[in-house]
């Protein structure tokens, strides 16, 4: 038997609809292959031939271990999804999204005309011309946006009715956006929670974590491609600040898109992260990141999310934010929150969290001595110490000096990586100097010089004219550094 794509089936139900083999609910294997297997990216040309031969040899596993009911169960639901025809197509995506399509709209029906698989309409890859560069908040602040969204909350509250009453309601207002957007998957036994609705998952307890950010860009993705005509709108509205409100902005003010203010609408911050999603900004990492102000009880992905902005150079106002929380920030506790960052990130992001607890200097000292009790960080835990002049007896071991010989790397690898990405992408507007020199953080000590941040500056800077060579210099530093490293 195959057991790939049964082990993945079974992970995405656990994971996406909180559904195991010791608590399935009939029509959750149509879920899972309707509407979350084509999004996984886990699909290849020819899985649907693999499933169909591995899944009867997985209910004969069942039946075999006495799970007689939920062979039964999965059997009958197989034996329809597997057999039709439209399942398994080339573009996995498309197909998804033309079945939420019918059944948004009550299903092909005789006399109607069959949907296209995508109306072709897209969310903008860039920016009108003379537009600022996009800006997102730290991720809490956009979740808590999310959350806050009033047309969420009717969905949420929709897509329970619909789960607890076991019946579709076509004729409702809110069921083509529910079932397009993912918050409500029909199907042949009974309607099931969407991916929207398990990411969403505010205060039901047999749901996944919640996630509302996720849910709250795919229903934004479908308003838009519902609306195709609001997102010129939207694209001068982010480019003068404001623009003349249209038909159609009611929906998008009830998901907190915009604001409409005397007949203008403007884009709010979540607004702006939902409109770029494709291309380069696809990669929030790629965004710039306005982190506010320095708090107590600040998450990790709101760490993360910092860390990574400052190692790419993409904080607003870099050199200024980073300061304002250094001057704000309770040392000790801003060291141990960057402390316990360190086994959730890698390369330049933990190369900077290091820079940082250098920055913050001896009162870092009682957190970083949490690291040198971690195998996997205790390397860098005695380079810290030899550095600020106070070093620690004893010697990490083999393995942990490995391991953050290896970080070294990986930190040397991600700056070749930013260099090449600038060369292709000039920055627009061009960095200031005060923000080139934040880079320095993200590498390691051992080529943090006077020489290499000159360099950086000429590379970067478009105020400094860059010399002949100055590229292939600072390009054979850092190989060198990563060769020596390697021996």
């Amino acid at each position: 038997m195959d057991e790939e794509f049964i082990e993945l089936l079974l992970g995405l139900a656990k994971d996406e609809l909180g559904a195991d083999l010791d608590n399935w609910q009939p029509g959750q294997l149509t879920t899972v292959l309707y509407d979350l297997l084509p999004y996984s990216g886990s699909v290849r040309p020819g899985w649907i031939d693999e499933l169909r031969a591995a899944f009867p040899q997985f209910v004969t596993i069942l039946r075999q271990t006495g799970r007689l009911q939920l062979a039964d169960l999965l059997e009958g639901e197989a034996e329809a999804a597997l057999n039709d025809p439209g399942l398994g197509r080339t573009d996995p995506v498309d197909w998804c999204r033309y079945r939420r399509r019918q059944n948004a709209s009550g299903g092909p029906v005789e006399g109607r005309a069959e949907l296209p698989v995508e109306r072709r309409a897209e969310l903008p890859v860039e920016p009108l011309p003379g537009s600022p560069t996009p800006v997102a908040l730290m991720p809490s602040r956009l979740a808590a946006a999310a959350a806050g969204s009033e047309l969420l909350g009717d969905l949420h509250e929709f897509a329970l009715e619909v789960y607890r009453t076991k019946k579709e309601q076509p004729e409702h207002r809110l069921w083509r956006i529910a079932v397009l957007a993912g918050w409500i998957c029909p199907s042949p036994v009974s309607p099931q929670y969407g991916p929207s609705m398990h990411a969403w998952s505010p205060d039901d307890p047999e749901l996944t974590p919640a996630r509302p950010l996720v849910a709250w860009l795919e229903t934004y993705r479908v308003v838009l491609t519902e609306s195709p005509s609001l997102i010129d709108v939207l694209l001068t509205a982010f480019r003068d600040g404001t623009a003349a409100a249209a038909e159609g902005t009611e929906q998008l003010e009830r998901l907190g898109a915009v604001t409409v203010v005397e007949g203008r609408l403007g884009l709010t911050a979540i607004g702006v992260r939902g409109l770029f999603t494709r291309g380069r900004w696809a990669d929030p990492e790629y965004w710039l990141l306005d982190p506010g102000q320095w708090w107590a009880n600040l998450r990790s992905e709101d760490l993360i999310a910092f860390m990574t902005a400052a190692s790419k150079l993409c904080l607003v106002e870099q050199a200024w934010s980073v300061q304002r929380w250094f001057e704000q920030a309770d040392p000790l506790e801003f060291a141990y929150q960057l402390v316990r960052l360190g086994s959730q990130v890698h390369g330049a992001v933990l190369n900077t969290v290091f820079g940082y607890l250098l920055r913050i200097g001896l009162e870092a000292a009682p957190a970083v001595e949490e690291w040198l009790v971690t195998e996997e960080l205790s390397g860098l835990g005695w380079v810290w110490f030899d550095a600020i002049g106070a070093p620690m007896a004893g010697i990490p071991t083999e393995h942990a000096q490995y391991l953050a010989t290896t970080e070294m790397v990986r930190s040397l690898d991600d700056l070749r990586a930013l260099l090449d990405w600038y060369a292709e992408y000039p920055p627009e507007p061009p960095l200031p100097g005060t923000t080139i020199d934040e880079l320095m953080f993200a590498v390691p000590l051992r080529i943090g010089t006077a020489r290499v941040n000159t360099l950086v500056q000429r590379v970067l800077n478009a105020e400094l004219a860059e010399e002949p060579g100055d590229r292939d210099e600072l390009f054979g530093i850092i190989a060198a550094a990563r060769e020596q490293l390697l021996e």
